[in-house]
């Protein structure tokens, strides 16, 4: 794509810049963006700020006490409506999911001027409340709706008709990747991996841990190496070390270069619940390592030819999983 010859101002507003797929996303276009000569801003609510991205950051973290107290909220509040009032965005894409009702009414609302929302989960009622009558209310300065698969998108299509949807994939930056890819690890096993967040058991790796543990691979000197972090991960942990795989199933934790072990894995398994378009499949296949997934609602029958790139499992069967 040519660089646009007038500069467009463009925001994006994330919860955070690590730890998700949606963030990536996030992330991954505002390089694309600023390689277009726009002028790019991160907006980002809270947490950490670990993945790489280009443009201007407006994070208020900084305006958050150790309670998170009404007066905190109140501070962030109305320094996020001085931002928005000070800058004439001719773009807002919002990424994140909207779980408090009335505190994104007042965001879209009094807050945003018109805005796209992008939606990245099949479960569509982290993003849209499933009356339509609030959601018309929620959304009404939509501009769009961006989904990520065609199970979201043709979900979203059919039930929230007063917002036009269109579905448009998940960026990925094969240069970027190929580069980080051919970095040298230090670990001379072999290994399968997964890889997500671990704040909430969307990626069920206490399933993948069973399956892995009743396979032949532990017998074969096969490891596990899960990327993430969260506060479930102690629980698996706790996990891997009743079924005495404590020296099996290995946590990275987050890692800056997440590309160097998905090139060198035998293959990536997903055992999500739901997903949206999954980062991760993308991602291994983006380093040429295969994908066994379970078939779950929306992304991996759009990513994985069955026996080409990688195996789809039939949806939640541990026993054809292992």
């Amino acid at each position: 794509m040519d660089k646009k010859s007038s500069t467009l101002k463009i925001c994006l507003v994330t919860v955070t810049l690590s730890d998700g797929g949606a963030e990536r996303c996030a992330a991954l276009l505002s390089k694309y963006f600023d390689k277009q000569e726009f002028e790019v801003y991160h907006v980002v609510f809270s947490g950490k700020i670990e993945y790489d991205f280009a443009g201007q950051l407006f994070h208020l973290e900084h305006l958050k006490d150790k309670s998170n107290s009404w007066w905190s909220r109140s501070k962030r509040f109305f320094a996020l409506k001085e931002f928005f009032a000070n800058h004439n965005f001719d773009y807002v894409i919002d990424f994140r999911t909207k779980q408090h009702f009335l505190q994104e009414f007042i965001i879209h609302n009094f807050v945003y001027p018109k805005f796209i929302q992008t939606i990245h989960s099949f479960k569509l009622k982290s993003y849209l409340p499933k009356n339509t009558f609030l959601a018309k209310l929620l959304y009404k300065n939509c501009q769009q709706f961006i989904t990520v698969s065609q199970g979201v998108n043709e979900k979203v299509s059919s039930k929230y008709t007063f917002v036009p949807s269109q579905l448009i994939y998940n960026p990925i930056d094969f240069e970027f990747i190929s580069e980080k890819a051919t970095v040298s690890i230090s670990d001379d096993f072999q290994y399968i991996l997964s890889a997500g967040s671990m704040n909430k058991n969307i990626k069920q790796f206490d399933k993948l841990i069973a399956c892995y543990a009743k396979s032949v691979l532990p017998s074969k000197n096969i490891k596990l190496i899960i990327l993430g972090e969260g506060k479930l991960k102690k629980k698996w942990i706790k996990l891997a070390e009743s079924l005495s795989l404590q020296e099996k199933v290995i946590f990275k934790g987050n890692v800056k270069n997440p590309f160097r072990y998905y090139k060198n894995a035998l293959f990536t398994v997903s055992t999500s619940k739901y997903e949206g378009m999954p980062m991760v499949l993308l991602e291994s296949l983006a380093c040429e390592t295969p994908i066994i997934s379970w078939n779950y609602a929306s992304g991996p029958n759009e990513i994985i030819t069955n026996e080409s790139n990688g195996l789809l499992v039939e949806n939640q069967d541990s026993e054809k999983l292992i």
